[in-house]
């Protein structure tokens, strides 16, 4: 865990000289002093709607399991959101897998398993807002190559989740067949874990359910969109309304790569680079990416800080220093 914090660390770092490297720092000053920071409200609002409708959509991929209020789910997950900000390896969907385990008597795998589900809902529906980059004349190499590589992805964890679901028995005999050069033990722990994981998947037996997921998977990223759009107008930028799409569908892809806590660097060099096919001076985008930034890190990780205040929990109290070397006890 250790050498992955400081791969992430060495990765935040190389991006944030890249974003710094050849930009007028006066020129950057200015961008952010003539900012209309009034339009960054409503751009956090947005943001929160978004996180609300993440809660009422993990409502229902938790339904199968157990019904939980969508108050409790926006709990765990501004707890975990704030993690991932402030711990390195991206505990906090471990962290926020754990607290609504704890809090409604759920076992952490069934909730885990959830939260997989959600992240792939989530690539899903990033790609679709990224196929219109495909065609454009300017389109870089990487942003095409990557989009190919987070659907492959993708496709593999959900045609493995369907055999998990469909075919319990054969797929987990598959695994054990893998796991063979590991000891007894850990064979064994694992299985334990694919049968407890099992049980949050259920929701992909129900057609109707996944059709409410996948709308609210849209209408909780069209809201980041907007949030993205009253950045664009509080820096200054004129941009057409599909920007904001192919931007944060980068920025997603991007942040799959290693990075440090808060995906600093890695935020600010991706805006570059997105904005770029917009002909974007990298002065003016460089002041939208900090301003985007602190828009979402600040607020999140308060919020995050006072609800792990109200459950009268701590980060010390959730043993994240014990799952920085082992995750998986968090599940």
């Amino acid at each position: 865990m250790r050498r992955k914090f400081w791969i992430g660390i060495i990765v935040s770092a190389v991006f944030l000289y890249l974003a710094f490297r050849r930009v007028d720092l006066h020129e950057l000053g200015f961008a952010l002093r003539s900012a209309n920071y009034l339009y960054v409200i409503p751009a956090i609002l947005l943001t929160f709607l978004s996180f609300w409708t993440r809660a009422f959509r993990w409502r229902f991929l938790l339904g199968p399991v157990k019904q939980v209020k969508t108050s409790h789910l926006f709990s765990a997950i501004m707890i975990g959101f704030m993690a991932n900000n402030l711990l390195p390896a991206r505990l906090g969907e471990f962290v926020r897998a754990y607290v609504i385990g704890k809090k409604e008597q759920i076992s952490s795998s069934s909730s885990f398993a959830t939260i997989v589900i959600e992240r792939i809902f989530d690539g899903v529906t990033l790609l679709l807002f990224l196929i219109p980059v495909f065609f454009l004349p300017s389109s870089p190499r990487w942003v095409t190559k990557s989009g190919y590589i987070a659907a492959a992805i993708y496709l593999g964890i959900l045609a493995f989740l369907a055999a998990l679901m469909i075919r319990t028995e054969q797929t987990q005999n598959l695994v054990d067949r893998f796991l063979r050069p590991f000891s007894v033990r850990w064979r064994q722990k694992v299985r334990g874990l694919l049968v407890s994981f099992t049980s949050g998947l259920a929701v992909l037996g129900s057609l109707g359910h996944l059709l409410i997921i996948f709308l609210l998977s849209l209408l909780l990223w069209f809201l980041v969109v907007g949030a993205i759009h009253l950045v664009f107008v509080s820096c200054g930028l004129k941009l057409p309304v599909y920007a904001g799409f192919l931007l944060l569908a980068i920025i997603a892809l991007g942040v799959m790569l290693p990075s440090s806590p808060g995906f600093v660097g890695t935020i600010q060099f991706l805006s570059v680079a997105g904005l770029a096919l917009f002909a974007v001076p990298k002065s003016q985008a460089l002041g939208f990416s900090i301003v985007f930034h602190a828009s979402q890190f600040i607020p999140v990780t308060a919020i995050g800080l006072v609800y792990l205040w109200y459950e009268q929990l701590s980060l010390r109290k959730l043993g994240v220093k014990k799952y920085l070397d082992n995750p998986s006890r968090l599940v």
